[in-house]
């Protein structure tokens, strides 16, 4: 892949992340039917990029961090305080998503050719933009988070490794389905998914391996997702609760599984 394509999917990547839209089945269409690129590794390149929006999160998110980092050491499992129930809440949503996607990752890498990968996506954006039409929302926060909703949140992100699957969209509609507020909803999300992908770059990089990037490629990809992600991450979490991203989320599926169904009819 020439070094003008990955920075373009990389900026790409950055400003669509936040967007409850599947930037990962975006991404793997660029990179598979525009820039003509192995199914298998776009997969994987497409979880790398994350990291770089991963590392805007946490720069965005700092203060949260810090929070739980500083009540670690007198952290109990539990819901008593907030800082308590984020900490409970990020550690059962890891454990749960990871589990999940590690299995479904596995099972993605078995499917072969552009058809069936295309096929899903547009499916998994239909699916989200179906949920994101059907929820609403309240008022509840932090202080009203239980097991139960931190281990359904994660193993809904385990989903998300599935691409058209969005990761925020599907985490934070179960958050709103639940009750919590939109601000509350979007802030678990795109916190929870910070040691998710920590932990998915990992598996990728040092168990299943990139064969066709080189380092330096991948440090260009993570560092241009990464800046291209904080300029964007703020204002697309003021504008996620006023835009109607369940229809372009449905538009697009729907695009892409025209050319399957006439081929069927015919």
């Amino acid at each position: 892949m020439e070094l003008s394509q990955i920075i373009i999917i990389s900026v790409i990547q950055g400003i669509i992340e936040w967007l409850p839209i599947s930037s990962q089945g975006n991404i793997i269409i660029l990179m598979s039917e525009v820039f003509d690129y192995n199914i298998e590794n776009a997969l994987k390149l497409s979880i790398i990029l994350h990291l770089g929006t991963v590392i805007s999160a946490c720069i965005y998110f700092r203060n949260e961090i810090f929070q739980i980092i500083v009540n670690l050491k007198n952290y109990k499992f539990g819901y008593t305080t907030e800082s308590n129930s984020l900490t409970t809440f990020i550690i059962l949503s890891t454990l749960s998503s990871s589990i999940i996607g590690l299995i479904i990752f596995s099972s993605l890498l078995e499917i072969s050719g552009n058809f069936l990968f295309t096929l899903l996506i547009g499916l998994g954006l239909i699916i989200t933009g179906i949920i994101q039409k059907t929820i609403k929302s309240d008022l509840k926060n932090e202080r009203n988070l239980n097991n139960k909703v931190a281990i359904l949140t994660g193993i809904l992100q385990g989903f998300a490794v599935i691409p058209g699957i969005s990761r925020s969209g599907i985490t934070t509609s179960y958050l709103l389905f639940m009750k919590f507020s939109p601000s509350t909803s979007l802030r678990l999300s795109f916190i929870m998914s910070i040691p998710a992908v920590l932990l998915a770059n990992l598996f990728v990089l040092f168990v299943e391996g990139i064969q066709d990037l080189q380092v330096i490629e991948l440090i260009i990809a993570v560092a241009f997702s990464g800046i291209s992600g904080l300029i964007s991450i703020s204002s697309f979490i003021k504008i996620a609760q006023k835009i109607r991203f369940w229809v372009f989320s449905i538009v697009v599926g729907v695009l892409l599984l025209t050319p399957y169904i006439l081929n069927l009819i015919n």
